[in-house]
């Protein structure tokens, strides 16, 4: 589009990206944005000097699997102003965006429901590929209930993070599909920007009553809704299912108190979600999904490449049905092969969410000049990572 420059956001630039965004999206002021910058940046699209795009972008580190976390930056509160719409400015910031994030970044990533919306439609025409599908789960809880687990002070969490960290890491000891898990991390969530605009009245119970916590979950009111429901950010638990079905029982005592449900989203992997179904939890249509598209391919597969020795000789090329490239030459390069298959296959396959001898043997990636014996090499190198997501990431 004849006058059209997209760019990244500059200190200064605060007033133009609140512009559009506060346009679309509940407001935020000016000392919220730049509270969070430089971990905040953007993505902005002027035409003929006025700002008509942006797309807030929050930089931060990601689990591919587990002990292998990846910078990425995530899209939120995307918008271009009502009447410069389907013109490709969107389109136009994400491409920009890969170009000046590649140097800090290995992935744009997204949270993104509704398949069939022009929403979503938008992210797959600008190169985002599902990777985690998410089912919401909702529990509209009996008076019945009993539970020992209390309801403290979020402090409580903070002054017992040596206790939540061991039930968190033995709650997802093998999962990816999050932000890393660290002393500081919940204060720094929970104070993040997502709490600004979409504010809500955070609960934290815990398990035991007393001693060291075992079990605990995070759960959350959204203020603005009269019939919001008890959200859960995050549960884990050290003690196995017992001590997470006494904390559940504790957020349906209290969401049947408040007349309201439980609710969550749940993927393939996540460790409750047959306890979710024995409690009564109910699995809708997924709604949720978290898509991404890789920035640098060659830089992404070194990262994630569990082990490098099985492939060092080898040249690996990629052909999908839209690009071409080199992916990896081995130090000991002596025969060279080229992985065909769809652009979303490949982006699974960089971001470990793709079981390869499975893709290999239904025909879903095809290795040219390769074999079985090379697929399993691949397997074994990129072996596949289960994710969960945890809303508490969410933004």
């Amino acid at each position: 589009m004849q006058g059209l420059v997209c760019r990244e956001y500059r200190p200064g630039d605060t007033a133009d990206v609140l512009e559009v965004r506060n346009s679309i999206f509940g407001p935020l002021s000016a000392e919220d944005w730049d509270r969070y910058c430089p971990q905040m940046t953007a993505g902005l699209a002027y035409l003929d000097g006025k700002v008509v795009g942006a797309i807030p972008l929050d930089q931060r580190d990601f689990l591919l699997a587990p002990q292998l976390s990846v910078p990425v930056a995530f899209e939120h509160a995307v918008g271009v102003k009502e009447e410069y719409r389907s013109r490709g400015i969107g389109t136009a910031i994400i491409e920009a965006a890969r170009e000046f994030m590649a140097d800090r970044c290995d992935l744009l990533m997204v949270y993104r429901g509704a398949e069939r919306s022009a929403g979503y439609r938008f992210y797959q025409k600008s190169g985002h590929r599902d990777l985690l599908c998410l089912s919401p789960v909702r529990w509209d809880s009996s008076a019945g209930l009993s539970s020992d687990a209390q309801r403290v002070d979020i402090e409580v969490l903070y002054d017992h993070e040596d206790d939540i960290l061991r039930a968190y890491n033995s709650t997802y000891p093998l999962c990816g599909g999050h932000a890393p898990r660290r002393r500081g991390y919940w204060r720094a969530a929970l104070g993040g920007q997502i709490f600004v605009a979409v504010p809500g009245e955070i609960l934290f119970y815990r398990y035991p009553s007393d001693g060291e916590i075992t079990a605990y979950g995070i759960f959350k009111i959204r203020k603005r809704d009269s019939d919001a429901p008890l959200e859960i950010l995050e549960i884990a638990s050290s003690s196995g299912t017992e001590g997470a079905r006494e904390v559940l029982q504790a957020a349906g005592l209290e969401a049947h108190r408040r007349n309201t449900v439980v609710t969550d989203y749940v993927s393939a992997h996540h460790p409750y979600r047959y306890l979710y179904r024995e409690l009564g939890f109910v699995e809708e249509e997924r709604n949720l999904m978290i898509m991404g598209q890789v920035i640098n391919p060659q830089r992404l597969f070194q990262r994630v490449c569990r082990f490098p020795q099985l492939v060092a000789d080898l040249k690996i090329n990629v052909w999908t049905p839209t690009k071409d490239y080199v992916l990896f030459e081995g130090p000991e390069a002596i025969r060279e092969v080229t992985l065909e298959a769809k652009d979303a296959i490949i982006e699974r396959l960089l971001t470990r969410r793709l079981d390869v001898m499975s893709a290999f043997r239904h025909d879903l990636l095809t290795i040219r000049n390769g074999d079985e014996g090379i697929a399993g090499r691949l397997a074994e190198a990129l072996p596949f990572s289960p994710w969960c997501h945890h809303h508490l990431d969410w933004i």
